[in-house]
C-alpha cells in the first residue's frame, strides 16, 4: 500500500511539473509581435510631446535598458513608467498613452511589430525577453 501511494505521488508530481513547464512554454513574449506599427507611431508622438523634455529615445536602447526588464511582464514595465513618469506628475498621461510609449520603446529596441495593438488586458501575460537590438535605420 505504501509503495503504491509513493508511486502515485511520484506520478502526480511529474504530471504537475510537466503541466507547469508546458504553461511556461506557452507564455507569450515580446518577440511575437505584441504591438502594431501604428501604436508605436502614436507612442513616438506621445514620447516626443511628454518625455523628451527630459529623455531621449537613445536612453532606452543603449546600455541594455530592456535587458533589465527580462523575465518581467509588459504590464510591469507599463505600471513602472506610469507610476514614476513624468517625474513632476506621475500618472498624468492616459493609460493608453503609456502603453503606446512602451510600444514605441519596443520598436526602438528592434522588437517585431504585429497586426494588433498592445492591449491593457493582456499585457500582464506577455513576458519581456531578448534578444534586443536597435530598430533599423538607427
Amino acid at each position: 500500500m505504501r509503495k503504491t501511494l509513493l508511486t502515485w505521488g511520484a506520478v502526480a508530481g511529474m504530471v504537475l511539473c510537466a503541466l507547469g513547464l508546458a504553461a511556461q512554454d506557452d507564455k507569450q513574449t515580446v518577440q511575437s509581435g505584441v504591438y502594431s506599427e501604428e501604436q508605436a507611431e502614436r507612442g513616438h508622438k506621445t514620447f516626443s510631446e511628454a518625455c523628451m523634455v527630459c529623455h531621449q529615445p537613445e536612453e532606452f536602447t543603449q546600455g541594455n535598458y530592456m535587458d533589465g526588464w527580462s523575465g518581467q511582464t509588459v504590464g510591469d514595465l507599463v505600471d513602472f513608467i506610469r507610476s514614476t513618469m513624468p517625474e513632476d506628475n506621475p500618472g498624468r498621461l492616459k493609460r493608453r498613452e503609456y502603453i503606446d510609449i512602451v510600444a514605441f520603446l519596443f520598436s526602438q529596441n528592434g522588437l517585431p511589430a504585429g497586426p494588433n495593438d498592445l492591449d491593457r488586458d493582456t499585457m500582464g501575460d506577455i513576458v519581456i525577453e531578448g534578444p534586443f537590438g536597435q530598430a533599423s535605420g538607427q
